[in-house]
């Protein structure tokens, strides 16, 4: 990856709408260029997918961080929930204090508490509920 696929990665990240003639003009690169580059990206799977972002609060929706402290070694179990609940919209595995993050977007209080008691079969949690979007 060189720095053209970095500023090609750096303005998708901006605005993922973008069209390769757009890019190219802002890079002095055709469009046709740019294209190849990004299929390039994706067939190297540098590029995973593409995305919006939606302000939760607007939607009346909760977004937490819940952190899972594991009771034992069956991170197989974590990831078949991860898998199936779509209330958790990103999920990573982490160093440090605690095993995984899920970003979680819920309707009520009610719905959190319901996800983290099924998450107690094979983990402790901490939850950080956010209350304002800063970038």
């Amino acid at each position: 990856m060189d720095q053209i696929d970095k500023k090609i990665i750096e303005l998708l990240k901006e605005d993922s709408r973008l069209n390769f003639k757009s890019i190219g003009e802002q890079i002095h690169m055709t469009g046709q260029a740019v294209g190849n580059r990004i299929r390039k990206l994706e067939d190297k799977r540098i590029i995973e997918r593409y995305t919006i972002q939606l302000d939760t609060q607007k939607q009346g929706l909760i977004s937490a961080y819940i952190t899972l402290l594991m009771k034992s070694n069956d991170h197989y179990r974590v990831r078949q929930f991860v898998q199936e609940k779509s209330e958790i919209v990103d999920a990573v595995r982490i160093s440090g204090e605690g095993c995984y993050i899920l970003k979680v977007e819920v309707e009520s209080h009610d719905d959190l508490n319901e996800l983290c008691d099924q998450a107690l079969e094979f983990a402790n949690y901490r939850i950080n509920i956010i209350t304002e979007r800063i970038k």
